[in-house]
């Protein structure tokens, strides 16, 4: 039987019984084409974000402030562990401009910006076990973005992991350099996290909005699944 492409591990559902996730798998796409309309897509998804926050602190919103109790919760400092979410929305109210990194992963932060979700962007080629989301274990290793050392997770800590090797740390706080996506990417998982009766339907809007934008602008061809406790695992 072919390994799940995507799992939340039960205990993940035990700690945050509303924790819902969508995913998005996209194989066959050229992220090499597209580069202009990418960016402009995110272009305006950050223009319009910036306009609709005038007057508005981020945290206050629903969207942004259930992603701090969240960490909370968890004993991670809301003001120093910030939810992808809630810092992209500050960036782009701050400096009006998101960098653009490649097609794939401009697209994922426009649906992101857009619908007020965390969207993660992994490379398929580099998890052929797939990814789990599951409690951090005490093999684990963490590797950030350039040159900084290795981590370790705390124990406990929410991560998405392939095998022991962890590609996001305190849920949607911070991603690794492994298996980032790039522009040979060709087959790549979107995942969107959520919370049931507050972002579960932003959530399943930024799916079916991915489906759609990434095979018009990449090709290849998209599936989406969404993800609970008792439907926990997409497999292919």
């Amino acid at each position: 039987m072919a390994a799940p492409v995507f799992r939340i591990a039960p205990e993940v559902f035990d700690l945050v019984p509303t924790a819902r996730f969508y995913a998005v798998v996209v194989r066959g796409i050229d992220n090499t084409r597209g580069v202009a309309e990418a960016a402009a897509r995110l272009a305006e998804a950050t223009a319009a974000v910036r306009e609709d926050f005038v007057g508005r602190d981020p945290k206050a919103v629903p969207e942004i402030a259930v992603w701090r109790d969240a960490f909370g919760a968890r004993g991670w400092t809301p003001s120093k562990y910030l939810s992808s979410i809630e810092a992209l929305v500050r960036r782009a109210v701050k400096t009006g401009s998101i960098p653009s990194i490649n097609p794939a992963v401009d697209l994922g932060n426009a649906a992101s910006l857009t619908y007020l979700v965390p969207i993660g962007a992994h490379d398929l080629g580099t998890a052929p076990d797939g990814i789990t989301v599951r409690l951090a274990e005490p093999d684990d290793v963490f590797r950030p973005m350039g040159d900084a050392p290795d981590e370790t997770p705390d124990p406990g800590e929410i991560v998405y992991a392939h095998g022991n090797d962890i590609r996001t740390r305190r849920w949607v706080w911070r991603q690794s350099r492994t298996g980032l996506v790039n522009p040979e990417t060709t087959d790549l998982l979107y995942p969107i996290d959520a919370f049931a009766g507050t972002t579960d339907t932003a959530a399943r809007q930024a799916a079916e909005m991915l489906c759609e934008m990434v095979p018009a602008i990449l090709g290849g061809h998209a599936t989406m699944a969404s993800l609970d406790a008792f439907h926990p695992e997409l497999t292919e």
